[in-house]
């Protein structure tokens, strides 16, 4: 140990100021405003309804729950649990959407197949576009019970004796044998 004795005016200004100690307070999200989009103010409408879109587009793009809401934090620079409520709101967008009548959700579906249908054809993908006309062909009510019921043809069975049909062949069969013997049938010699 090495002991310093004198007074405080023979030690070094500078070493008495860095002997102080300096309290630092951990930053969070609270008391760093670096760390918050919104710079600690409270945001306003359009920017909650920017966010909670852009968790609603994420979702629809895929990725687990927790993906989104952390790649929703580093985006907006808000804390996981603030991202998850973005995404909680979204949810809820999602299933008004999905909560309308079915002739409305059919429409919504068919417009994402006509979209996706135009987008194989670019690419070429002619097997996806005959597997999404054929769903589309489905959503329109083709192929169902009820209009193959309608559409199935008319049968109908009638049976002939195959006693007259057997005798007529059987006497076909005898007149071009004395035919082709040279007998003539039309000449009656009574």
């Amino acid at each position: 140990m090495q002991f310093v004795t004198g007074t405080m005016e023979e030690l070094a200004p500078d070493s008495v100021e860095q002997q102080s100690t300096e309290i630092v307070k951990k930053t969070t999200v609270a008391n760093d405003p670096t760390k918050r989009f919104s710079k600690g103010r409270p945001i306003n409408n359009a920017q909650m309804e920017e966010r909670v879109n852009a968790a609603y587009t994420m979702m629809l793009s895929g990725g687990s729950r927790r993906e989104n809401c952390q790649a929703l934090a580093t985006r907006y620079g808000v804390s996981f649990r603030q991202a998850e409520n973005y995404v909680h709101a979204a949810n809820e967008l999602m299933k008004n959407d999905f909560a309308g009548d079915r002739q409305q959700l059919l429409n919504q579906v068919n417009n994402m197949r006509m979209h996706a249908v135009k987008r194989a054809l670019k690419k070429g993908n002619l097997q996806v576009v005959a597997h999404l006309l054929d769903s589309l062909a489905r959503g329109a009510g083709e192929g169902t019970v009820e209009v193959n019921a309608a559409q199935v043809p008319m049968l109908s069975i009638t049976i002939d004796d195959k006693r007259a049909g057997s005798l007529k062949s059987a006497e076909a069969e005898a007149i071009h044998m004395l035919e082709s013997a040279g007998i003539d049938l039309n000449d009656e010699d009574d």
